[in-house]
């Protein structure tokens, strides 16, 4: 229980280092990248830590210089989010991790747009499920997201639907002040 009380603090930070990189801090990726290793090692078949094991080789392939290290660094980042979410499909954390960077990888070079439309709309489904599913903050972002997407897709017609939805949900929250 020890070990398990260890590795989820391990975890957490782990996880605050991999926001840092996303947030375009280089020396917090790296870091990330190598607890998430040792996580991987101590904890196998972990769903939550493979996804963001993948997310973090991505953000090492947007930091990196070499174009052969950004190429695969970013397939095997890609590869890995698809590997958690076949282990758990049905985990938001997941979900939202890889609808993030696939939205964010080179459309001509991974062709994951699809995959991004299809995890946005998987948590837009969840949450219109059960309202506790997304944050209000979550919800905005996946529409805003969701719409950019379908916007990269050549798809602007369902861009602009998407973002009516943003603003039907937006006034609700209003209205209830």
């Amino acid at each position: 229980m020890a070990t398990d009380s260890k590795h989820k603090k391990q975890f957490e930070e782990a996880k605050k280092l991999h926001y840092k990189g996303v947030d375009g801090d280089k020396n917090a990726v790296k870091s990330a990248n190598q607890h998430l290793s040792k996580l991987r090692e101590a904890e196998p078949g972990n769903a939550l830590i493979e996804a963001y094991y993948g997310s973090s080789l991505v953000l090492i392939a947007r930091d990196s210089v070499k174009p052969l290290e950004k190429a695969d660094k970013a397939q095997e980042g890609f590869d890995t989010l698809n590997r958690a979410i076949n282990s758990d499909p049905n985990d938001k954390e997941i979900r939202l991790l890889r609808a993030n960077v696939c939205l964010r990888l080179p459309e001509s070079f991974f062709h994951c747009l699809q995959t991004a439309i299809e995890d946005f709309t998987f948590l837009l489904d969840r949450y219109e499920e059960n309202a506790s599913y997304l944050t209000q903050k979550q919800v905005r972002e996946v529409i805003q997201n969701l719409s950019t997407a379908y916007q990269n897709a050549g798809k602007p017609d369902k861009a602009n639907a998407v973002l009516q939805r943003l603003s039907q949900i937006t006034f609700r929250e209003e209205g209830k002040h």
